[in-house]
């Protein structure tokens, strides 16, 4: 797909983290600090849309993972959730079908850190563990795509 604007590696580069920094801004929101909240929701939607990837999928994956991160802060009963981020970059990122079967290791993840983690204290290592799941499950699916064929590798035609 050709780019309207910047380099391709570039706007992946400076999507990604500034996809992983709002989310970290919203997480660690406090009745204290809710600018963060604000920051974290705008550098967030700002990633999201600095992907190179079709508007659609881009402004589809905006709303729930926006809508998640704030879920999150309720504690770790919410870590399950995490899997829409994973989706989000599924979608954004153009996985194939297959792919989407690594949304259950965030998944799990998730209801294991529901399980383990029942004081608010905690929340940093569920948010620790929730990334790491969902870094895991966005490299399993790049592994999964690159191991298809490229007829397979893309939901568009």
């Amino acid at each position: 797909m050709p780019l309207r604007w910047g380099s391709y590696r570039w706007r992946l580069i400076a999507g990604g983290v500034s996809i992983a920094l709002g989310i970290a801004s919203v997480l660690f929101t406090s009745s204290y600090s809710l600018p963060f909240l604000a920051v974290g929701s705008l550098l967030q939607a700002g990633g999201w849309i600095l992907l190179p990837a079709r508007g659609w999928r881009r402004l589809l994956a905006i709303g729930p993972c926006l809508l998640v991160s704030s879920l999150m802060l309720a504690g770790a009963d919410f870590a399950v959730f995490s899997a829409v981020f994973l989706a989000g970059w599924l979608l954004v990122r153009q996985r194939p079908p297959l792919a989407w079967l690594t949304l259950a290791i965030p998944v799990g993840v998730g209801l294991a850190c529901g399980a383990a983690f029942t004081s608010y204290e905690q929340n940093w290592m569920v948010f620790a563990l929730s990334g790491a799941g969902v870094l895991a499950g966005a490299a399993a699916a790049r592994g999964i795509s690159r191991a298809l064929p490229a007829a397979s590798g893309s939901l568009e035609t």
